[in-house]
């Protein structure tokens, strides 16, 4: 709410142009920091539009919003009933020639946008569309209720659609919304247990030295109280997801099932405790392990690059023997307001290259080879032992 509060105390941007060297450039930044800020721990929830209204954004009702980067939020106008998923690049002023560029952003009803779309300042985006992952919108030819896929973006003919309950999907019941309130206020008791271990060790380190030399506390006591705790944290994690989903199948599951909300505890679980353990360890064989503990099945001499220390879907994920995996994978999507799970499979000796992403569905042939900052689309099948590069991909020679 402070954050929130300060955003609003911060002198009102107005659309118009801007030395980058001036006060309403520094008052731009600062607020893509609180937003950025806030994201950690509301991004996603009921709250966080609530807050974005504070902060001084016009957002509508029904709105679901997840992490927005580089947003000055009085120049974003939302309407009724959009979805914004993950890392979303919306509407930051255009920078040229010593100058920033604000426009005001304003998108219409039931608005789609995908995993790391770029929406650039200024753009005025028609109602019932969708912009897929990583897609830069081009207003001038989006129309209304069109698709829209890739970069340089071409509109897609047929997507799949789902029919669903909109007491599923836009209009809860309040049974529904308190259920989905309690899941999410549980996030903010994630850092008492970090906060409880710091105090732990703060207090019984000092004991723990006493009668030790130097030497062998330093590289004896505190490697084994590290590595203690990543293990405490990783336990902690590993029961939380066989406790909460246990084994994930291919499934369709509405927004405002509860089945949605422990999916996202997980997430939230996962970020918290694991990933900043399994960070530490990415380049090594534990990697694979870890995930082979949450339910992925990986075979032998496989190598796993970045990008794989969170992976909110383990059961969707299948690597053959001696493959080279270090992509983005999303093994999931919100089409809809309906969250699709889909088996992706990496078969023996293929290689994806960092940046890449993989779509749930997709299958990478035996051997096949897939370059940097591509995109695999969903249920698609790259022939084994060809090259393919692009966003979506294509052979490549």
């Amino acid at each position: 709410p402070l954050q929130a509060l300060l955003c609003r105390l911060l002198s009102s941007v107005e659309p118009g142009v801007y030395p980058v060297r001036g006060n309403t450039a520094l008052t731009i930044l600062m607020k893509e920091r609180l937003v950025e800020t806030a994201n950690v721990a509301l991004s996603g929830t009921l709250a966080w539009p609530v807050w974005l209204r504070w902060a001084g954004m016009r957002v509508g009702r029904r709105c679901e919003i997840s992490t927005i980067m580089e947003v000055t939020p009085e120049l974003v106008d939302i309407a009724d009933d959009c979805f914004f998923a993950d890392g979303i690049y919306l509407g930051r002023p255009l920078v040229h020639r010593g100058h920033l560029v604000c426009e005001r952003t304003t998108f219409e009803r039931r608005t789609f946008l995908g995993n790391h779309a770029v929406i650039p300042a200024g753009a005025r985006l028609p109602g019932d569309i969708l912009l897929g992952v990583c897609t830069v919108a081009e207003p001038a030819r989006i129309g209304r209720g069109t698709s829209w896929f890739g970069n340089p973006a071409f509109e897609l003919p047929k997507r799949e659609t789902v029919e669903a309950d909109e007491r599923l999907t836009f209009r809860p019941s309040p049974i529904r919304v308190v259920n989905r309130a309690l899941w999410e206020a549980m996030r903010l008791a994630l850092p008492v247990l970090p906060a409880m271990l710091v105090v732990f060790w703060a207090t019984q380190l000092p004991r723990l030295a006493v009668g030790r030399s130097p030497l062998a506390f330093h590289l004896g006591v505190l490697p084994l109280a590290a590595i203690a705790t990543g293990v405490l944290l990783c336990a902690l994690t590993l029961a939380t997801k066989w406790l909460l989903m246990g084994r994930m199948r291919e499934a369709r599951h509405m927004l405002w099932s509860c089945w949605c909300s422990r999916w996202d505890m997980l997430y939230e679980v996962w970020s918290a405790y694991a990933r900043p353990v399994i960070e530490c360890l990415e380049g090594t064989p534990l990697v694979a392990w870890w995930l082979r503990a949450m339910g992925a099945r990986i075979g032998r001499r496989v190598v796993l690059g970045t990008s794989l220390a969170q992976l909110v879907d383990p059961d969707m994920l299948e690597i053959a023997d001696d493959a080279t995996v270090s992509c983005h994978l999303q093994l999931h999507s919100f089409e809809d307001r309906v969250l699709k799970l889909g088996r992706s499979r990496f078969g023996a000796s293929s290689t994806v290259a960092a940046g890449a992403l993989v779509l749930y569905g997709a299958e990478i042939g035996d051997g096949a080879h897939v370059g940097e900052q591509s995109v695999v689309m969903k249920h698609e099948q790259l022939l084994p032992g060809h090259a393919y590069a692009g966003a979506p991909t294509r052979p490549d020679r």
